[in-house]
């Protein structure tokens, strides 16, 4: 009973990163918009895209992890779901890092 305890509770603490990326992604995508009309251009294309996968791609990697470990163990969905989060954080660092802010800009 402890192991499904403490199973459910990691799972819902790793679900809580997920959320917590959609909103910085959320977040991330109303500042780009309220810069760009601060400085009296708009959001480029690629710029919204970019974003918009941002926000998506949290939800689509918990909904495949959750899909792929239907039927399994507890420990090997908690890893599919940990697994999901670093390639969701990597991501986002690539958005913040590699993608230079300029081209969001039109």
């Amino acid at each position: 009973m402890v192991k499904l305890i403490s199973a459910w509770i990691v799972g819902l603490l790793l679900a809580l990163l997920y959320l917590y990326a959609v909103v910085a992604g959320i977040g991330n995508f109303v500042g780009l918009v309220g810069l760009s009309e601060a400085l009296g251009t708009g959001l480029s294309g690629t710029g919204r895209l970019w974003l918009i996968i941002g926000i998506a791609m949290p939800v689509i990697v918990l909904v495949v992890a959750l899909l792929v470990g239907r039927g399994r163990g507890a420990g090997s969905r908690i890893l599919l779901l940990a697994a999901g989060v670093a390639l969701v954080a990597a991501w986002q660092i690539d958005l913040m890092h590699v993608i230079p802010e300029s081209s969001y800009f039109a």
